[in-house]
């Protein structure tokens, strides 16, 4: 085993750990989105979830719903996109306040977003990776045939392999560019976090799936990045510390804003 200390290389624009450049910087905030992905959305009762506690809580909070097709382990070629678009299927009907099934007109457009999450370590992996840019490529054009924008997340890294931060973020990237696509900087938000706050309580036992905190920080920073909200300014911790979701939405916000060069 190697006692060599890990020594990130961050970007000279961004000093974040990562080296290709976002290509799409914005996108229109989501009315209607749908997350595609795997474990990592679902711990913690989700991030959507979270998502939707803390843009409840924003100054003039965005109206919009969202739905999440989670499978445990699942990369992207795990999921049959198309399906997701079909009417009388997802999200055609909910339920009142009186507990009256309400029903979704099937000529109303399902999802304008759809945000992708891969495995943990399939966009790097040396067999998964190429399954990642077919697919990738693959559900984008998927979204955008339904007049849908596809996001892409970049995820984190295993609590004890933070070299995955950048190779994840470069790979992740990569096939977002390639298809005009948005990157959720989510990965980088862990490893911002982790770099002002070693202590800081993202993952479980496993090394990989997050804590309440990291489905937190994960929720801000996709509010950040796809809202257009800036997160210091949701005052609520969602039974969190408070000092601890005031430090993790700081760390949203800045790692957004310097991936996005904000100014």
């Amino acid at each position: 085993m190697s006692d060599q200390v890990y020594e990130p290389v961050c970007n000279p624009t961004t000093g974040l750990e990562h080296n290709v450049m976002p290509k799409v910087t914005s996108i229109p905030v989501p009315k209607a989105l749908l997350y595609v992905g795997n474990s990592f959305f679902f711990f913690n009762n989700g991030a959507h979830r979270f998502v939707r506690r803390l843009l409840q809580k924003a100054p003039n909070p965005p109206k919009f719903r969202c739905n999440m097709v989670a499978i445990n382990g699942a990369s992207l070629s795990w999921h049959d996109v198309e399906s997701y678009f079909r009417p009388h299927a997802i999200s055609s009907y909910a339920f009142n306040d009186n507990n009256e099934v309400v029903f979704r007109d099937p000529n109303e457009q399902l999802w304008d977003s759809v945000l992708l999450h891969d495995s943990s370590q399939g966009p790097i992996h040396p067999t998964m990776g190429k399954d990642f840019e077919k697919f990738g490529k693959l559900d984008a054009e998927i979204c955008r045939q339904h007049n849908a924008t596809p996001i892409f997340v970049i995820s984190w890294a295993y609590a004890d392999k933070p070299e995955m931060t950048a190779q994840l973020a470069d790979a992740i990237t990569t096939v977002a560019n390639d298809n005009d696509a948005l990157a959720v900087p989510a990965g980088l938000a862990f490893a911002l976090a982790r770099q002002k706050m070693p202590e800081v309580p993202l993952y479980i036992s496993d090394k990989r799936h997050p804590t309440p905190a990291g489905s937190y920080l994960f929720a801000c920073t996709i509010i950040s990045a796809l809202f257009g909200v800036n997160t210091r300014e949701i005052p609520f911790d969602t039974e969190l510390d408070p000092e601890l979701a005031a430090f993790l939405r700081d760390v949203a916000q800045e790692t957004c804003d310097r991936f996005f060069s904000r100014k």
